[in-house]
């Protein structure tokens, strides 16, 4: 009897494991052939004759990071962004993803919040390599504002990468948000010293719903003995619909000693020239001051890993921040996210 309970547990697990690979499977078979069939429609529109073999559709999706090498710096430096796909990952790589991320944030502060995002970058392999399909900052209250007048809207548009020249790395790209058309331009220029690896950035975007604005950051990466990297980022941005310039330092020391796992440590310090915040003075209205100076210090914690399936992460991050809005009283904070992969990734 014990011997029947079991088989029929394993067989049971086995039921549920193919049902789900499956579903994962024809979803990811959909994502690739809604790229393939636009693809070959701009093909037919711009009659490129350096036309690519397009591989077969079946999902062939591998572990985001488990093939890349780690030998030199660099190679450590693209193996921590990738697997931890971090801002610095999905501004540069030129590499086909599509990642929904659901998950919830809790506050000590401030109420909870729970949501559904997506992005995603797909390839046009017959019209033109370069030329990319890009979704940002889509999630469950805003996926139904595309091509609409709404004050969130996701960003739908196309990213053309411009080869490498004198060690310029360019993207240029061309979306909506919402109904509003904008235009954006973002260059990288990576170097070395003996023991830093430098890599300096810059872009700027142009809307017809937030005008003009201009971002920097700059990242210092210095490898450390047994498989661990620091990292220090200079972050700067202006936006011509808000006063003032946002600067941020951070510190960053990661620690990726097994496959698919990896542990960070942040220290960011968040200051505003010109930052606006509310004080409660306990009659109506709120009374609205501007600060000059550092207005929030966060530290956390970051612990992500692989699991279960190659397309399967999850993300735990615990912090404690001292915002000038709240007096610089702690508020605790977690961060659980899950991600999930679909289509042909690299």
């Amino acid at each position: 009897m014990l011997l029947l309970v079991i088989q029929c547990t394993v067989y049971a697990d086995q039921i549920e494991s193919n049902y789900i690979d499956d579903t994962h499977k024809a979803i990811s078979k959909k994502v690739v052939d809604w790229s393939n069939a636009l693809d070959t429609t701009l093909n037919d529109w711009v009659k490129d004759k350096e036309e690519e073999d397009v591989k077969d559709t079946e999902d062939n999706a591998t572990d985001l990071v488990s093939e890349l090498p780690v030998n030199t710096l660099e190679e450590k430096v693209n193996y921590v962004d990738t697997f931890f796909q971090s801002d610095k990952y999905l501004e540069e790589t030129e590499n086909t993803f599509v990642r929904v991320r659901t998950g919830g944030y809790f506050q000590s502060k401030d109420s909870s919040d729970f949501d559904v995002s997506l992005s995603a970058q797909m390839p046009f392999k017959k019209s033109r390599k370069n030329i990319k399909i890009f979704i940002e900052n889509m999630n469950a209250d805003n996926a139904g504002n595309v091509l609409q007048d709404k004050t969130e809207s996701p960003d739908i548009g196309i990213n053309y990468f411009r080869p490498e020249k004198f060690g310029l790395n360019s993207k240029y790209s061309l979306g909506f948000s919402g109904i509003h058309p904008f235009t954006r331009a973002r260059y990288n220029l990576p170097f070395s010293t003996n023991e830093w690896l430098i890599d300096a950035s810059q872009s700027f975007k142009y809307s017809t719903k937030n005008k003009f604005e201009e971002e920097t950051n700059i990242y210092f990466d210095r490898e450390l003995p047994e498989k661990k990297l620091l990292r220090l980022q200079l972050h700067r941005k202006t936006q011509e619909e808000i006063d003032g310039m946002e600067y941020i330092f951070s510190a960053q020391y990661y620690c990726c000693r097994k496959k698919n796992t990896g542990l960070r440590f942040s220290q960011m310090f968040i200051g505003h020239t010109k930052y606006q915040y509310t004080v409660d003075t306990g009659t109506l209205p709120l009374q609205e001051k501007t600060f000059g100076g550092i207005n929030n210090y966060v530290s956390a914690v970051t612990w992500r890993r692989n699991i279960w399936r190659k397309w399967f992460y999850y993300e735990v991050s615990p912090a404690v921040s001292f915002e000038k809005q709240y007096d610089y009283e702690p508020n605790y904070t977690i961060r659980l996210s899950f991600d999930f992969y679909l289509g042909k990734y690299n």
